[in-house]
């Protein structure tokens, strides 16, 4: 039996084309999903403490334990969040410019204070690179507005 390559390229090239258009439509849906969740919620209006308060309530209907460290003194974490083995020393970040890396210092900081094993930093923005790179070597969970966004999707399912 002959199998003509020129078929087998053409078949395959199909293939990869569904694929990427099926991705990119996908991408797109999941964008959309995410910016009327965040139009719902629209945290971005809350003061730094009603986002502390919105974000212990996120963490708890994910299943965690969660108790304030307080206000002053609090050594860069806002929150304990415990959830099986994971004990996160959590830095609350209500901004409205980029994450800048001393957050994520801040966090892993305080985490052995505390009694963490590890360390996340959530806000209503994004993070810089320089942020990206300092929670990647320390191994520190990043939660931006885009991750806030799936977990309110997850929560509503």
């Amino acid at each position: 039996m002959f199998i003509n390559p020129i078929s087998v390229i053409l078949g395959v090239g199909a293939g990869l084309l569904f694929l990427g258009i099926y991705f990119y439509f996908f991408d797109r849906w999941q964008k959309a999903r995410r910016a009327q969740t965040l139009l719902r919620y629209d945290f971005d209006r809350l003061d730094g403490t009603a986002f502390e308060k919105f974000v212990a309530e996120l963490l708890t209907r994910r299943g965690y334990r969660v108790r304030h460290t307080g206000k002053s003194g609090d050594l860069g974490v806002d929150l304990i969040a415990e959830k099986g083995n994971h004990r996160f020393a959590v830095q609350v970040k209500r901004q409205s410019q980029p994450v800048s890396r001393h957050a994520i210092s801040d966090a892993v900081a305080g985490k052995a204070h505390y009694g963490c094993n590890a360390a996340m930093v959530v806000t209503n923005n994004i993070f810089s690179q320089g942020a990206h790179e300092l929670a990647r070597s320390n191994g520190c969970k990043l939660v931006d507005r885009n991750v806030l966004a799936d977990w309110l999707l997850e929560i509503r399912s």
